[in-house]
């Protein structure tokens, strides 16, 4: 007996080191963000601080009910409500910061958690607790919030099903071990249909622990069966739930996930389809750059999906010009040979601005929109400064920069390498490991030295990383060949 509960000690400590690993992977990169455009047209106005004192009244509210009216269970569910609502506050404000300064992320998190702790007491008086969907408003926490508040809400939604059923352990570990389950691997939930394999995740571990109770002897033959079929329908709730709440939370709260992303990489949809027919070079370009970002996201632990998705619609702004853009060029025909740098400056510039508009037209996400913003920073178009400087030699560089801001995100960042690596690295005549190493290496240095990177949260580690992915990824699409030493 003693070596089978080291054993689940043993097994319990793997999981959540696990999961742990997965946190400090998801705590670098957050998938959700506000939309641009939404069912509310501006922030919901609701105070933090209002939030979460409603959450705490009806927190207690809705457990004293449950116990009744006496001084001793008033106390006792005063109690235990403030040990869960520290253990939030004290995580979400040391880890989370992001989200506690929005006003709709707190207002859902609240939100979600309320109609959790009403679901959990319909569960106990109309059917069984083994029923009850923790690992759906887990898994709606994790995907829509962030992984860690995911797991709070796992420990603290299986804490309060155990309360309301007689403290009973067996079925706070069912809980709490389903839930995980659902939210272990969260960032590769890309699809609806992932929801399915999460349901039958959680159905499968309820069972395994309510298995291992029985043969513990905790329950008789017949609690067992009833226990087991509660068990493994909740995997199928746990599935209907996410597939028809999820959507809806999306759009009523404004939030961007992966699942959206994906969706936002459909060919199908009307912009790319432009870019595709009005600007073919433009389009080809943000492939390339697309694939080179994914890859060079990867190795910094940032999100790369995010990465590809913001490379696809960076230059969408080349729509309202595109012949004004070398990718879209004829042979022997630049439009700019007959304009001023100037006015060639200011076409350059525009199509940031333009970029912005389509997207916001467009109602593509604000991430997105804040990565075509920032995907040239503040750098100087030399090209047009340096014929400036043959007509003016008083011209100012200053004149001749894009007007930012900076990149704020690792990934705005990775954008802004792989959309300039892939350009330069296209105009090598015979391009091989040498000549593309050189390239990118030089154009990553003179940002670097520019300051480019100096508002947003990388290394020179990251960036280290960030280089040698590009480079192999170009190797890799151009074929390049190696140089040998002639004798």
């Amino acid at each position: 007996m003693n070596h089978l509960f080291e054993k689940l000690r043993v097994q319990i400590r793997f999981m959540f080191l696990h999961l742990a690993r997965e946190l400090r992977k998801s705590s670098r990169s957050t998938p959700v963000v506000r939309e641009s455009k939404n069912l509310f047209t501006k922030e919901i106005k609701i105070p933090v601080f209002v939030s979460f004192a409603v959450t705490v009244i009806l927190f207690y509210l809705m457990l004293f009910i449950v116990f009744g009216i006496n001084w001793r269970s008033m106390i006792a569910t005063a109690i235990f409500v403030v040990v869960n609502i520290i253990l939030f506050i004290v995580q979400v404000k040391s880890k989370e910061q992001n989200i506690i300064k929005d006003n709709d992320a707190v207002f859902l998190m609240s939100f979600l958690f309320v109609i959790a702790i009403l679901i959990c007491q319909l569960s106990r008086e109309y059917s069984s607790p083994f029923i009850t969907p923790v690992g759906a408003f887990s898994l709606m926490g994790a995907i829509l919030l962030s992984q860690r508040i995911g797991t709070l809400y796992a420990i603290s939604l299986s804490l309060v099903v155990a309360f309301l059923n007689d403290f009973r352990f067996d079925i706070f570990l069912v809980m709490l071990c389903g839930s995980v389950a659902a939210i272990t691997n969260v960032s590769n939930i890309r699809r609806r249909s992932d929801f399915i394999n999460s349901g039958v995740k959680v159905s499968v571990v309820n069972i395994l622990i309510v298995a291992m109770f029985y043969l513990f002897d905790a329950y008789g033959s017949s609690q067992f069966k009833y226990d087991l079929i509660y068990s493994a329908l909740n995997g199928s709730i746990v599935t209907v739930l996410l597939l028809v709440l999820m959507p809806l939370f999306e759009k009523l709260f404004s939030r961007t996930t992966n699942i959206k992303l994906i969706e936002l990489s459909d060919f199908n949809n009307s912009l790319l389809k432009r870019l595709m027919l009005e600007a073919p070079g433009t389009y080809h370009h943000s492939i390339m750059t697309a694939d080179i970002a994914e890859r060079a996201a990867n190795p910094v632990n940032e999100n790369s999906l995010l990465a590809r998705i913001g490379a696809y619609y960076h230059d969408i702004g080349k729509l309202n010009n595109p012949n004004y853009f070398i990718e879209n060029q004829t042979l022997g025909h630049n439009p700019h040979d007959v304009l001023t740098p100037e006015m060639s400056r200011l076409i350059l510039v525009s199509h940031v601005k333009d970029g912005v508009s389509l997207a916001k037209r467009y109602n593509i996400d604000n991430e997105i929109i804040n990565i075509i913003q920032q995907h040239h920073g503040t750098t100087s178009m030399y090209s047009f400064y340096h014929r400036a400087l043959e007509e003016d030699a008083n011209v100012n560089i200053e004149d001749f920069r894009y007007q930012g801001p900076k990149p704020q995100t690792k990934v705005a960042a990775i954008v802004m390498m792989a959309d300039s690596c892939e350009a330069a690295c296209r105009s090598i005549e015979e391009p091989t490991v040498v000549r593309i190493q050189d390239m990118v290496e030089k154009i990553i240095n003179n940002k670097f030295i520019d300051g480019q990177f100096s508002e947003c949260p990388i290394t020179l580690k990251d960036l280290k990383s960030i280089r040698d992915s590009i480079i192999s990824t170009i190797v890799g699409i151009y074929h390049a060949r190696i140089e040998y030493k002639q004798k």
